[in-house]
């Protein structure tokens, strides 16, 4: 986390000392989510040493439902103990607890964290994100007056398309040609210092007096990093799932808010202050509680 931290800040200063546009940010995460990051989950079933048998994908699957049937219940419960008054800010709620960063923050840290074999698990369990993120997180926002939230380009997304043919690669046990499998994994090895970048450079962007001052922003991260994981953890070790897949699911459930709920608060025309306040808070407190929470579960 160290090391993943150095790059954000690397990103952060570049912002600040003009090296990095702020409005690179919008082509490069284009980039990374239509390009390097789906190459990225694709060699992940590519090279010596990352076979899968069907019983470990048909487990992760398994894992990947139980893991949101938990978090969504939480969600709600969440805004029901809040007793937010405000049906805007209930919905925002909702969406900061169900839906985290997994793609900028989650797969760089959980490579880290768990090495190479762990980005498969990584995209296997996230492939409910993407359908639940642009249809339930939609609504979540709009406050259930979303027109056409179902929006198929965008839940059958380039990452996600690219773990459902790794699941495809792994259960036909494809073995690649090592070229290929060297192509994959250079490109794809682009996606994490991006990403990190990309990160570090939206932290510069964001005016700091005003998202330090937010006690919503506080709880709200609190909530995200640091309840949603372990009541997860809790969750999961009821339940017969190996160790490996157990923490690999935590650490993912712990990352800070996704950088969608600002794009869709503007979508529907919300206040997307307490938004993008919450956001900057939870992804700059991830930077310690992801390595504390990935040593709990270790």
């Amino acid at each position: 986390m160290i090391l993943l931290f150095g790059v954000v800040m690397i990103g952060f200063f570049s912002t600040k000392w003009g090296f990095w546009k702020p409005d690179m940010n919008k082509k490069m995460s284009h980039f990374v989510l239509n390009v390097s990051c789906p190459m990225l989950i694709l060699s992940s079933v590519m090279g010596e040493g990352l076979e899968f048998s069907t019983e470990e994908i048909v487990r992760l699957m398994w894992v990947a439902v139980v893991n949101y049937a938990i978090i969504f219940p939480l969600a709600y419960f969440v805004s029901g103990v809040w007793r937010q008054r405000d049906a805007d800010m209930s919905g925002q709620l909702r969406f900061m607890t169900a839906f985290g960063n997994v793609t900028f923050v989650g797969f760089p840290a959980t490579a880290a964290i768990f090495g190479e074999r762990a980005l498969f698990y990584a995209a296997v369990l996230t492939i409910p994100f993407n359908l639940l993120m642009y249809t339930i997180g939609e609504v979540f926002i709009a406050g259930g007056k979303a027109r056409n939230a179902i929006q198929l380009k965008r839940v059958l997304s380039p990452c996600v398309l690219a773990a459902l043919i790794t699941v495809v690669l792994a259960l036909a046990k494809v073995h690649t040609p090592p070229l290929v499998a060297q192509f994959f994994h250079l490109a794809g090895d682009m996606t994490i210092p991006v990403a990190l970048i990309i990160v570090g450079s939206t932290l510069a962007s964001m005016p700091k007096r005003a998202m330090l001052g937010s006690r919503f922003a506080y709880t709200v991260s609190f909530v995200r990093l640091i309840i949603v994981p372990l009541v997860v953890y809790g969750v999961l070790r009821l339940l017969p799932i190996d160790a490996f897949t157990m923490q690999v699911a935590v650490v993912l459930s712990g990352m800070p808010i996704g950088v969608n709920g600002v794009m869709f608060c503007l979508k529907f025309n919300k206040d997307e202050r307490l938004m993008a306040q919450s956001i900057f808070l939870s992804t700059a407190l991830s930077m310690l509680s992801i390595p504390v929470l990935a040593m709990l579960v270790r």
